[in-house]
């Protein structure tokens, strides 16, 4: 037990009490675990907030990475879980994302909640099995308590949220722990945890992340077993035990993990993933960055202010250990180093190793660093995400410096000699940085605000030295010193990790809007919604279960050409996008016919926003005046096809509110829009007025509670007014919050001639020029002609739409190809008429399939290529795991203490 009395249920109790206090917003207060994202700037959420909505800081998307696990639980509870989504862009397998261990409160809370929870299991799991491998290897409870609270809540777990990152990284102690137990105990029955840890690992499904904590691990194990080896009797038997534990674990984790690897990397293969092959060949932060190990607020951050200095994604390159963690893990390595016994000197080895590897990756870089990154593959992202070992070597490195100070301090002023040097080295190569850091917050005012927001940090180590001094000089028991400390590592790690995640009020929490409603009426089986920039944001259409065609996620090659036909800059950074989550500019083509073979049925703008249509400005435009000054009042008739919009002629604003009242023989609307500085040209106003008689009257009157623009009159002082005609295949659906227009299409299709061009790029520019009708795009020769024959057009019937599942009976007088807007993915088969048919690429990204002349039932249905292997795999992995438990339960060994062989 040690100098300090700490029982298992204490400890427990407060590992639980840290986590429930870090995330009590979310998991008592009522509050929602979301990111700004889906509540901040999206229309139509933004018109919905309460007037005194903020948010307590803008930390990138961790709902969004998972959002799809929202969608997966509602399948679920409602029978309708299937092997395909179609939910995101034009589909993709529904467990692609993998299966996170951490994720399954998905399928039973409700998706507000989920979040926070998934957040704080997590964490929770993190502290436990940190304790656990601290315990394994001789720890005090509370000094285990201390480390597993400092990785728990270290910068990147919490920092990274609900990040398929942190799931990985969460089990990081799990696996050192299975190595631990395995190495001094090789029982057959050690294989099932090792073996679990590494699966789950998998399954979490961030392969850079994994691949470093298994490099890290190895090293720590090959340290670990050397020492070992070294003083066991027979060492042959010694490595034949072992051995055998090691490869029994690898063949059952690779039987349980095979699944999704084989999954995964048909993914990935099948995505246009070149985006992520562009990273430098070194991607390390650089050694400037080490300094956010302590205070990660020298940079500024999403969190405590904006970025400032360098370059990166906060939670890409800063590192938070945190500063009393640094000085315990100073104190405990040295301590396990020079002064344990041989196993603490070997395991405080093996930690060093992998703090080492961590900063020379993420942060030194050069070819050795460079060498150990290409590890993780070219599709494998920044090498800062090795900084996950510095976490992990460093938490449990702290618990050892805990476990020195409760001890007799063995080698007292040897430790804090050599400590004191490797700190002052540390300091002297850190020297540049802070001084290159604190130029810069001087010459960009910071410098007082990032002390202030890192003056915990500071305080934090001053109390660590503090108690450490008075317990070496003997004026600090044990008890008050364990306890002291680890209460100091909690509220310092708690100050900065409380602030990360978003938490919204219930009154905030996300919901359905009018707006969602009316699209969710008007799509059609098969349809999707699109729209300009980010209305509605993709990951929040899976709550709503809208199809969306933009998606979050990989695209194929031929879906990411398509929406480069319409904008080049639809997918780059300095146009607002990513591959993955497009950003659709202002004033995009609705009527493109991109936008056809995407199925897109309903198309969002935002409220102020022109809406499509034929324009004719305001006339006889002479003079500006003030509506602030006046209301002005103009007049003008429906067009032909429609009213969509007014238009008024706007001069040089300096930034203010102008109301606008639309009166037609519907009634009167009146809406208020922000005129940004210096704008001018004509302003656009939407009305759902496609219905209104031609040449009916439309009266406008433009008023405004302040100076703030000029509005365009004519010579007798009248407002001059334009229209936006509804003169085309769209319909209006809806204006205020957001803009909502139907638009025509066919999801699934029949063309009597085909386009021959298999490079996606040519595909998508041929179908964005428009072909003509019933011609498709297809990847190979398919027998049919070139052009459309003319004949009776073919009868599409039945059409019905699974998850998985598309079927629809075609009657035609020729051969005709039948066309699915669903992505073109490894799995999906087609049957005409029950007998196999062969799936054809059309469009550049969607399914088809040759339909010879006469009446037939096609039906195409998706099951994962690998669901055989995949189901052999595992049957083979749970047995190997059954045997090697069974035969522990029988021999006693699973409650057995631990037994050191060989």
């Amino acid at each position: 037990m040690g100098p300090v009395h700490a029982s298992r249920r204490l400890l427990s109790a407060v590992a639980l009490a840290v986590v429930v206090f870090a995330f009590w917003p979310a998991l008592i207060g009522g509050g929602s675990l979301v990111s700004h994202d889906v509540v901040a700037t999206a229309a139509p959420f933004d018109s919905y907030q309460p007037d005194d909505f903020s948010l307590e800081n803008g930390p990138g998307d961790p709902i969004n990475i998972h959002a799809h696990w929202a969608a997966v639980g509602e399948d679920l509870r409602r029978g309708d879980l299937g092997w395909w989504n179609p939910d995101l862009a034009a589909g993709q397998p529904t467990f692609k994302g993998g299966v996170p261990i951490f994720n399954l409160p998905y399928l039973v809370a409700p998706d507000w909640y989920s979040p926070g929870l998934v957040a704080a299991i997590r964490t929770l799991a993190a502290v436990g099995l940190a304790v656990g491998f601290l315990t394994a290897v001789g720890s005090h409870r509370v000094s285990a308590l201390a480390g597993g609270v400092a990785f728990g809540l270290s910068g990147f777990m919490v920092g990274w949220m609900n990040w398929p990152h942190s799931s990985v990284a969460a089990l990081a102690p799990g696996l050192l722990w299975a190595i631990e137990r395995a190495l001094r105990d090789p029982r057959p029955w050690r294989v099932a945890p090792l073996a679990g840890v590494v699966t789950l690992m998998v399954w979490a499904n961030f392969p850079s992340v994994l691949i470093y904590v298994l490099l890290g691990s190895g090293v720590y194990t090959l340290v670990r077993a050397v020492s070992e080896w070294r003083s066991a009797a027979e060492r042959g038997r010694w490595v034949r035990s072992r051995a055998l534990v090691f490869v029994g674990a690898a063949v059952v984790a690779a039987c349980l993990a095979g699944p999704h690897v084989i999954g995964f990397s048909e993914y990935v293969d099948w995505a246009d993933t070149s985006h992520r092959i562009g990273n430098p060949d070194d991607s390390s932060a650089g050694m400037a960055y080490l300094l956010t190990a302590v205070a990660p607020a020298v940079w500024g951050s999403d969190a405590v202010g904006a970025s400032w200095f360098g370059e990166g994604n906060w939670v890409e390159f800063n590192t938070h250990v945190g500063s009393s963690v640094v000085v315990l893990a100073l104190l405990g390595l040295v301590a396990g180093l020079v002064g344990g016994d041989r196993r603490r000197r070997s395991v405080a080895a093996g930690l060093v190793a992998m703090v080492a590897i961590g900063v020379l990756v993420a942060y030194l870089g050069g070819p050795l660093a460079v060498a150990l990154g290409d590890l993780t593959g070219s599709r494998g992202g920044l090498m800062t995400r090795a900084k996950v070992l510095i976490g992990v070597g460093m938490a449990l490195g702290a618990a050892f410096g805990v476990d020195w100070l409760l001890g007799p301090q063995q080698d007292r002023r040897r430790v804090t000699r050599v400590a004191a040097v490797v700190a002052g080295l540390a300091l002297l190569a850190l020297a540049p940085s802070a001084k290159n850091w604190l130029d810069a917050a001087r010459a960009n005012g910071a410098l007082r605000q990032t002390v202030a927001v890192s003056s915990t940090s500071i305080l934090a180590a001053a109390a660590t030295i503090g108690v450490v001094a008075a317990r070496l000089r003997g004026r600090l028991g044990a008890t008050a010193a364990g306890w002291g400390l680890v209460a100091i590592v909690g509220a310092e790690l708690l100050t900065f990790a409380m602030p990360v995640p978003t938490t919204v009020s219930r009154s905030e929490r996300l919901e359905a809007t009018p707006a969602h409603t009316v699209v969710q009426a008007t799509l059609e089986p098969g349809e999707r919604l699109a729209g300009e920039g980010r209305t509605f944001f993709p990951a929040t259409t899976q709550h709503y279960d809208i199809a969306d065609a933009r998606g979050q996620l990989l695209k194929s090659p031929g879906y990411q050409e398509l929406l480069r036909a319409i904008d080049p800059d639809m997918l780059r950074r300095d146009g607002g996008g990513t591959p993955t989550n497009p950003n659709i500019a202002d004033g995009t083509d609705v009527t493109s016919p991109v936008w056809d073979v995407m199925a897109v049925g309903v198309w969002a703008q935002f409220p102020d926003s022109r809406p499509p249509g034929t324009a004719t400005a305001p006339a006889g435009v002479t003079d500006g005046a003030d509506p602030a000054v006046q209301a002005l009042a103009g007049a003008t008739v429906v067009p032909e096809g429609g009213l969509r919009a007014v238009l008024v002629e706007v001069g040089p604003a300096v930034g203010g509110f102008v109301d606008v009242r639309v009166t037609t023989d519907d009634g009167s609307t009146t809406e208020r829009r922000w005129v940004e500085p210096v704008e001018a040209g004509a302003m656009s106003f939407a009305v759902l007025g496609e219905h209104l008689r031609v040449g009916s009257a439309v009266d406008v009157e433009v008023t405004a509670p302040a100076p703030t623009l000029l509005v365009g009159v004519d010579a007798a002082g009248a407002l001059a007014v334009g229209t936006i005609a509804g003169d085309d295949d769209l319909e209006l659906l809806r204006v205020g919050d957001v803009i909502l227009l139907e638009r025509p299409v066919e999801p699934v299709r029949v063309d009597t001639a085909v386009v021959v061009e298999p490079d996606p790029q040519a595909a998508a520019a041929l179908i964005a020029d428009g072909l003509p009708p019933g011609t498709a795009v297809v990847d190979r020769d398919v027998g049919l002609p070139s052009e459309p024959t003319g004949a009776t057009p073919a009868v599409l019937r039945d059409v019905e739409y699974g998850r998985g599942t598309v079927t629809a009976t075609v009657d035609a007088p020729t051969d005709v190809l039948l066309v699915v807007s669903e992505s073109h993915y490894p799995g999906w088969d087609v049957t005409i008429d029950g007998a196999a048919a062969e799936v054809v690429l059309a469009d550049a990204a969607f399914l088809g399939v040759v339909v010879p002349s006469g009446t037939h039932d096609v039906a195409f249905s998706f099951t994962p290529e690998h669901l055989g292997r995949s189901i052999v795999l595992l049957a083979v992995g749970g047995l190997g795991l059954a045997l090697v438990l069974g035969h522990g339960w029988r021999a006693g060994d699973l409650r057995s203490p631990l037994r050191p062989r060989g």
